[in-house]
């Protein structure tokens, strides 16, 4: 399957040095568009504040038990997760990063703190967003998702890929394996441009998954699998680069770099266009 490469099992990754810390800090890929300076220490900005409210955060750097560091309750933690000078929040994902136990791909993403039963009562993740860098041998980022929680942490469910241009949502129909099913939305959005996107369980058995770029707004809708229906998901966002972790081939400003102008959660439409 060429755009859902996540796998069981993932290759020991080093500790990442002081060194490589300081490095990623200042760092863009070399096609991306520089972004934004990071803001000055200080008071986070009401803005991401409200962002971050009802998250915790996955980083790709070890934790206690070696695999990826979880940060509960969110918070910003540079370089991985940082504000601009205009209050967004700035998600780096280096290739070379720690992974989650059941991932080979590292991330740099929230997790809602609220779980909620697939296919029961109406729950939706708005989000207007820029990607301004993807890894260079996989251009492939997971921006938001319906994910499993609880007994089923490690399983996606509902995952919206920007894949070098291309936006299109990923509705898995199985708890183990690779069957899915592929929602289109957009095309021809280049790197370092904003677009939109909504995520809704509507409660009645459809999710349905919304784009908007330059004034086009794209919707596909698919049924709630039977092996996800009632079970315990959650909302995730951020930067989740999907070039595999734990080769010495790329280089330590490879990964992904994405701009979220808003993030919401609740019953709410799609935003309109950034």
């Amino acid at each position: 399957m060429p755009s859902f490469r996540r796998r069981s099992g993932r290759a020991g990754v080093a500790v990442l040095g002081a060194a490589l810390l300081v490095a990623l800090a200042s760092c863009s890929g070399p096609s991306a568009p520089a972004p934004s300076a990071p803001a000055p220490a200080g008071p986070v900005p009401p803005a991401a504040a409200t962002m971050l409210d009802g998250w915790q955060l996955t980083l790709p750097v070890p934790g206690s038990k070696g695999d990826a560091e979880i940060v509960k309750p969110a918070t910003l933690t540079p370089p991985w997760l940082t504000v601009d000078d205009r209050g967004h929040l700035v998600f780096w994902a280096p290739v070379n990063g720690v992974t989650t136990k059941n991932s080979e791909h590292a991330r740099t993403e929230l997790g809602r703190l609220e779980n909620f039963a697939a296919g029961s009562g109406r729950h939706t993740m708005t989000a207007s967003l820029t990607v301004a860098q993807v890894p260079t041998e996989v251009p492939e980022v997971i921006v938001g998702q319906i994910h499993g929680a609880a007994d089923i942490s490690s399983v996606p469910f509902v995952m919206l890929f920007y894949d070098g241009g291309t936006v299109k949502a990923v509705v898995k129909q199985e708890q183990s394996g690779n069957a899915h099913t592929d929602v289109p939305l957009l095309d021809g959005v280049p790197v370092g441009a904003p677009f939109d996107y909504s995520i809704t369980d509507g409660g009645d058995g459809t999710l349905t998954v919304t784009a908007t770029y330059q004034g086009r707004t794209v919707s596909g809708s698919a049924p709630v699998p039977a092996a996800f229906a009632g079970a315990t998901v959650r909302f995730q966002a951020g930067a989740y680069q999907q070039a595999p972790s734990g080769g010495d081939a790329a280089a330590p400003d490879d990964g992904a770099r994405v701009t979220f102008s808003s993030l919401d959660v609740g019953t709410g439409a799609a935003p309109s266009s950034s």
